[in-house]
């Protein structure tokens, strides 16, 4: 859900939600509402598609800290 600016407050609240407008974020702000942003919606994937992006993400997790340790033997030679 997402605030928009629209109408006036008075009552200060606690606001959770995805977004909020840059209009409504000053005017709660102003009353002396708290805001918290919660984090957006995940896309929903197949699962083969999660399976093969996991499988891409630990690779490439496991080239970069591969990389990382051949910098800190190279520097330290």
């Amino acid at each position: 859900m997402m605030i928009l600016a629209d109408g006036e407050i008075n009552v200060k609240l606690s606001i959770k939600a995805r977004a909020f407008s840059s209009a409504a974020k000053e005017k709660l702000e102003a009353a002396g509402c708290s805001l918290t942003k919660l984090p957006g919606r995940r896309k929903w994937v197949k699962p083969a598609v999660a399976k093969n992006l996991a499988r891409a993400e630990a690779y490439f997790a496991a080239k970069k800290a591969a990389a990382a340790a051949a910098a800190v033997v190279d520097t330290a030679a």
